[in-house]
């Protein structure tokens, strides 16, 4: 007897229980569940799995404006998943989406059906307008908490908001980067499936990277172009030493490693099983050169000196929303500040570990000036012989995700009298 393939509309539905109710991660559910479906609708099922989570605070409120009474979390989440495909998905009739909603809540709920048809044709016949203040019309508009965009708007101006909110919901391209170690660039671009960007970056244009040959063989990795700028202004040179001090999943790691030709990436993370992640990318990479181990990144007294540090630190991720929309799940005020300790304390031993003619960066992947430009300029305010190269804010668009970047060193005096007290205790011949 040959096994039933499920129904499209109910293991989305499943799948988004899963999400929101459980707490999984939308990419991991994806990743575990998606090949029970047709590969026919594979691209569909996701975009309105993905879809209802980015733009979940908009249907919550078009629900609120169709009910008197808040409906059980699980049918909130089907009438959710039904009013994104009404708002958004303009190939697929409203009739059809209603129906389907409709037998699916009959045979989950059975007595919810007729609620469910009920707020459904509401929706229809009555459109939903959006609050006439700017900042909460962006809110509603966009799923993004009101206090978020009034922090937004405070940093970085309106225009920025409405950039950063817009682009929350952005589907973005999926970009690969070559292993300059494994493959030539003319070999690499020669695939009708990736359209070059520049030497090293590619848009992927295929139905799955992780599938493609070269991901298998170790000659691309995927990586958004605003992390990748991060590995290049750090800047390394070759045969020079690297710590990354909170490096798992190990992306930037690997970028690093693989422009050596000499040279070593110390990658490490507080958690063992994401440590594994590191160390089985480098196997996947073909790269000698990492050398992944579990260490918090609080305490690195085991560790020596090193040309180049990246503090790639805990952040509130609010620059990759697109990438990860579970993040607009769980936004909270009361810990839109919690990390600052965190990383603050990151900093501060990581740039003990750094050499003399050293450069350090540290880079989230967040906006908000606290936990950027405000933490550096706390670390240069408390470390006077340290100075400010260079920052970078990269604003996230339709085509990358959102990331902050810092270059220190120390100053010149510094670092003489750092040669200087070598040379004192260094031994006799």
């Amino acid at each position: 007897m040959e096994n039933k393939l499920p129904d499209m509309r109910a293991w989305i539905y499943d799948a988004l229980c899963a999400v929101i109710l459980k707490g999984t991660y939308s990419n991991l559910y994806l990743k575990d569940h998606l090949d029970e479906l047709p590969e026919n609708q594979r691209p569909l099922a996701t975009r309105i799995f993905y879809g209802t989570i980015q733009n979940w605070g908009l249907c919550d409120y078009v629900i609120s404006k169709h009910t008197d009474r808040t409906p059980d979390p699980k049918i909130r989440i089907l009438l959710a998943m039904t009013i994104y495909q009404i708002i958004f998905l303009k190939k697929i009739p409203d009739y059809a989406a209603v129906d389907a909603a409709v037998k699916l809540a009959h045979k989950r709920f059975r007595k919810a059906s007729g609620y469910v048809n009920g707020v459904l044709r509401s929706v229809l016949r009555d459109k939903v307008k959006l609050p006439s203040d700017t900042l909460e019309r962006l809110s509603v508009r966009y799923s993004i908490p009101l206090w978020l965009i009034r922090l937004w708007e405070n940093h970085y101006g309106l225009e920025k908001a409405e950039q950063m909110a817009k682009t929350s919901n952005a589907v973005l391209p999926v970009y690969v980067r070559r292993n300059p170690r494994r493959i030539g660039e003319e070999e690499f671009f020669a695939d009708p499936e990736i359209e070059q960007m520049d030497a090293d970056m590619g848009r992927f244009t295929g139905s799955s990277a992780a599938r493609h040959p070269f991901y298998r063989q170790g000659r691309m990795s995927v990586q958004d172009p605003g992390s990748f700028e991060i590995v290049k202004f750090l800047d390394v040179q070759d045969g020079e030493s690297v710590l990354d001090v909170c490096a798992a999943p190990g992306t930037k790691s690997m970028a690093i490693a693989e422009r050596l030709d000499s040279g070593a990436v110390d990658a490490s993370d507080v958690h063992e099983h994401r440590v594994e992640l590191i160390k089985t990318d480098a196997r996947r990479l073909h790269l000698k050169n990492v050398h992944a181990s579990v260490r918090d990144a609080r305490d690195l007294s085991d560790a020596g000196l090193y040309d180049r540090i990246l503090c790639d630190v805990p952040c509130t991720g609010y620059g990759v929303l697109a990438r990860k929309p579970d993040i607009k799940l769980k936004l909270k005020p009361e810990t839109l500040d919690s990390l600052l300790p965190l990383q603050a304390e990151i900093l501060e031993e990581a740039a003990a570990h750094l050499k003399p003619d050293g450069k350090l960066v540290y880079s989230t992947c967040t906006l908000d000036r606290k936990e950027n430009e405000k933490q550096v300029e706390k670390f240069l305010d408390s470390h006077p012989d340290w100075q400010l190269e260079e920052e970078q804010t990269v604003f996230p668009d339709e085509t990358r995700n959102g990331f902050y970047m810092a270059r220190l060193s120390r100053r010149e005096q510094s670092k003489a009298a750092d040669d200087g007290m070598k040379q004192i205790v260094q031994p006799e011949e």
